[in-house]
């Protein structure tokens, strides 16, 4: 899926999160702002150009006060 980033400031290709290490991230982040959070509505940027990895929601190009990024997988 293609979404407007705002870190990258155009539109990237976006997907979902893959695994529950991301979903309990996002949830984490979601439930500050809405108890009720859809974690599957939120979008992680895999810009081709860039390691972006910005989080956003699916209706909003801007969710949290400060850009939040998925964190790189732990080895």
């Amino acid at each position: 899926m293609t979404y407007y980033c705002h870190t990258c400031g155009s539109d990237q290709p976006h997907r979902q999160p893959r695994d529950d290490r991301e979903r309990d991230v996002i949830r984490e982040l979601a439930q500050k702002q809405k108890p009720n959070a859809f974690v599957d509505d939120y979008w992680i940027c895999v810009s081709a150009e860039r390691d972006c990895r910005n989080i956003r929601y699916a209706w909003s190009t801007k969710p949290f006060e400060a850009p939040h990024k998925m964190p790189e997988p732990e080895e």
